[in-house]
């Protein structure tokens, strides 16, 4: 019975082969801080938590979020740290590939010019070399 009292005490973070035994804090952002302590080469601000424990998740890992933290913490004995993945938007054109009027020069834009033309470039860079 004191190791089931104890074990609701620790938890368990894993990445990669690593893995650390730690206070269970029922705060989520308590326990970022807790998994950035010990797994300082990820930012905080991208740990995300995982469990494959529960029924739910079907087998697969699953991000517990921190809206459900609170009532999931109890529950787990391993919990997979992980690296949120960032994805960069989209840049937009450029300006100027979405521009209606030719330009100052006459010369069309990029993105009309004959990509096997490779003239154009050369001459270009080498008409602003001159002034």
């Amino acid at each position: 019975m004191a190791e089931t009292k104890h074990n609701l005490q620790l938890l368990v973070l894993k990445h990669g082969q690593k893995r650390v035994m730690v206070r269970r804090q029922r705060s989520y952002n308590l326990m970022l801080d807790t998994t950035s302590k010990y797994f300082p080469g990820i930012p905080r601000y991208l740990i995300t938590l995982q469990t494959n424990q529960l029924n739910i998740c079907g087998g697969y890992y699953v991000e517990i979020t921190a809206e459900i933290w609170e009532d999931v913490v109890d529950l787990l004995n391993v919990v997979e740290v992980t690296r949120a993945e960032i994805t960069l938007p989209i840049p937009p054109s450029p300006l100027y590939a979405q521009w209606p009027f030719p330009s100052l020069d006459n010369q069309p834009a990029p993105n009309q010019v004959n990509r096997q033309n490779s003239s154009y470039a050369p001459q270009k860079f080498y008409k602003y070399l001159q002034y």
